[in-house]
């Protein structure tokens, strides 16, 4: 990554952890109670919720107590503060405010509670889960096979997040059954109750990218990570998704790959500023790293570094060998030495069959999750 890159997320954090300073830290119980269940399949953490709001944060803080603490300590101050200049960006730190403050006030409970279970201020969780949606930075890498390119005839993702400072951090399922909404599963690292790939029980599945634009930061500042979980939580197919996502952009800068439903459809949105556009896949194929693609946006898209072009043209080149793709097939891309860049996990979604693997960075070794069988052994409520 390009050390202005690193220059410019860690003046971000600077001035956000001044604006949001005198939030006090909560204190944790010793031990989890509620609506949950915790479970490992092999060395993954589950962990289900179901209970209300303020539940959830503080289960999900209690049972993972020690690793946001790790993550916060040697993460966020260590890797992502440490030597940050005393410059500040007025803009950014706008951004970052008008965000927080237009979060629905359920997650906001869920967030408060969460910073008191894991025994962290609410700033602290604040910045772990949205530093990046004002400062975008080289990461990730996605790749969608439509049911006609897969070996099952059903539709394939393929995701690596790649994000240097918590690389070889840990990787958990978090599976939601809220009442009254779809449950869905995410999967995470320990704080962040939000997707970067998340499967809900009528096999949606969503997935994201950061993306490179010249657009100013907007000034009616909206999280895309909070967007993507209504998605998996109200949306039972990729239209349903689509219009909520895009019906008013107002993010920074991403690309969101939308698979699965009844309609077995797969599509890439391009989100920015005031502006949204749709990729269609081509040759049963849509491969995603963090720049924009489509024609229509060219005015407000940056460049694509080396880096990006790099993962996309190699899994291209990788995925252009077979005629029909497999889950295998999609695991091996995403280890290939020129895909994986200081990745936290790689996973590879079934949507149709509900079926999940996922590779945490340290092992580089794939565990087979039943993501239908999680979702469906939820207390009878909600669709």
């Amino acid at each position: 990554m390009a050390t202005d890159g690193r220059m410019r997320r860690a003046i971000t954090i600077f001035v956000v952890l001044a604006a949001l300073g005198g939030l006090g830290a909560g204190r944790g119980a010793a031990a989890a109670e509620g609506p949950y269940r915790f479970f490992q399949i092999y060395d993954l953490p589950v962990l289900m919720l179901w209970g209300s709001p303020e539940e959830a944060g503080r289960i999900h803080g209690e049972v993972f107590r020690p690793q946001i603490q790790h993550l916060v300590r040697h993460v966020l101050y260590q890797k992502i503060l440490r030597g940050t200049p005393e410059q500040m960006r007025e803009a950014t730190l706008g951004y970052l405010k008008r965000g927080l403050a237009r979060l629905p006030a359920p997650l906001v409970r869920e967030l408060t509670a969460l910073a008191q279970g894991a025994g962290v201020s609410l700033q602290d969780i604040y910045l772990l889960n949205f530093f990046a949606e004002a400062v975008l930075y080289p990461a990730c890498s996605t790749i969608g096979v439509a049911p006609g390119r897969a070996a099952g005839k059903q539709g394939l993702v393929g995701h690596n997040l790649d994000w240097p400072e918590a690389a070889g951090a840990p990787v958990v399922l978090l599976a939601y059954g809220t009442p009254g909404a779809i449950p869905f599963v995410a999967v995470t690292v320990p704080g962040i109750p939000f997707p970067t790939l998340g499967m809900n029980r009528a096999g949606l599945c969503v997935t994201l990218n950061s993306a490179f634009s010249i657009e100013p930061l907007p000034p009616e500042a909206q999280f895309i990570l909070p967007k993507l979980r209504q998605a998996l939580a109200e949306c039972d197919n990729v239209t349903q998704a689509e219009r909520l996502l895009t019906r008013q952009p107002r993010y920074h800068a991403w690309n969101v790959l939308l698979a699965g439903g009844k309609q077995q459809r797969m599509l890439l949105l391009e989100l920015g500023h005031r502006h949204a556009s749709v990729r269609q896949p081509k040759e049963g194929l849509l491969i995603s790293t963090n720049y924009l693609a489509s024609p229509a946006l060219r005015p407000v898209m940056h460049p694509a570094d080396a880096g990006s072009v790099q993962r996309a043209n190699r899994l291209l080149e990788l995925a252009s060998d077979k005629a029909k793709l497999s889950v295998h097939d999609l695991e091996r891309f995403l280890l290939d030495p020129q895909v994986w860049e200081e990745t936290v996990y790689s996973a590879v979604a079934a949507p149709a069959g509900q079926k999940l693997m996922v590779c945490p960075s340290p092992g580089r070794t794939y565990t087979p999750v039943e993501v239908g069988k999680i979702l469906k052994s939820f207390p009878r409520q909600g669709k």
